[in-house]
């Protein structure tokens, strides 16, 4: 048996968080959101977050029980970010994240520390994400948000997963402020 592609990954990661999220959305995952909104992403307990590990995830997972543990931990704060977008009915697929965010009229400087933590600090920004987003009704690709955390630290992966998210806030930041200028006589 072959390793998958990077390619055949991100695909896979992308159809799990879009199945992970249809389900969320689903008025019989209550329960289920509830419990992921209260995950602690250092300490992820929930039986709800170990049946989605268990059912969609261990495929992404490494085999080593050190990388594991990482992407348990990081996987908790996606999920817990995606119960809030998911339950509020905001999770669509295609919708960049940057475009989101600018769309939201996210501070800049919000986005900006967004794109420079790591670590613990990243996956601590996650949920204040969701709820900014939520708050301003901007629906959005949690995919974006689960290759952002998993790519962090990530050779190579990182810093274009970050150029791309900038690049699409950015490029969406721009075509707001054209379109709300006053042609010149």
């Amino acid at each position: 048996m072959t390793e998958p592609t990077p390619d055949e990954t991100k695909r896979h990661r992308r159809t799990v968080v879009y199945q992970i999220a249809a389900r969320l959305a689903d008025d019989s995952a209550i329960g289920e959101r509830a419990s992921l909104r209260r995950l602690n992403y250092a300490s992820p307990e929930s039986p709800a977050f170990w049946k989605i590990t268990v059912r969609d995830l261990d495929p992404l997972m490494p085999a080593l029980e050190r990388g594991r543990e990482l992407h348990e931990r990081r996987w908790a704060a996606i999920l817990r970010g995606l119960a809030e977008v998911a339950g509020a009915g905001l999770h669509a697929p295609g919708r960049r994240l940057g475009e989101a965010v600018a769309a939201a009229k996210i501070d800049e400087a919000r986005f900006v520390k967004l794109l420079r933590a790591h670590g613990d600090a990243l996956l601590d920004l996650v949920r204040p994400l969701a709820h900014q987003l939520i708050s301003k009704g901007e629906p959005v690709d949690w995919d974006d948000v689960a290759r952002l955390v998993l790519s962090d630290g990530v050779p190579d992966e990182d810093e274009r997963t970050r150029r791309d998210l900038a690049r699409f806030y950015y490029s969406t930041t721009y075509k707001m402020s054209a379109t709300t200028q006053e042609p010149t006589a």
